[in-house]
């Protein structure tokens, strides 16, 4: 029920018991009627107001439960989803650890191929060297 329309029934609701009461007081009865009257009516209003005071505490509790469900879904959700984001984190941590052993794996090939290859280079030069020396030697010897 909007604010608008609740405005209209308690209107709905007074304007009722004045036009009942009024019509009490101009009723041709006798001081005791009138005031049985004025009663019964006066409590088909206060069982017209305790009615809706039911229904608005009724509807007031289900709005409650609505808001307390809801609160326990997004609790759920929330932490579904950080359990995910842990999931997710932990396997890209591996992931990346993994790849971090492998390119230090890499790196140690690199490094003992060069060093192999500088041995080999290094044992070439030191041929050349001892040719040039020969060669040297064989050139002085020939002066």
């Amino acid at each position: 029920m909007s604010k608008k329309d609740g405005g209209f029934v308690l209107g709905a609701i007074i304007g009722g018991a004045a036009a009942a009461i009024t019509a009490l007081l101009f009723a041709p009865k006798s001081g005791k009627e009138l005031r049985q009257d004025i009663t019964d009516e006066f409590n088909d209003v206060m069982d017209t107001v305790y009615d809706y005071t039911d229904i608005a505490v009724e509807k007031g509790s289900e709005l409650v439960e609505v808001a307390k469900e809801t609160g326990e879904d997004i609790k759920v959700s929330l932490k579904d989803t950080g359990e995910n984001l842990k999931s997710q984190f932990s396997e890209t941590s591996s992931k990346v650890s993994d790849d971090l052993k492998k390119a230090k794996e890499d790196v140690s090939q690199s490094v003992a191929e060069v060093k192999e290859k500088s041995k080999d280079v290094k044992k070439e030069a030191e041929d050349i060297a001892d040719e040039g020396k020969k060669e040297a030697e064989e050139a002085a010897k020939k002066q």
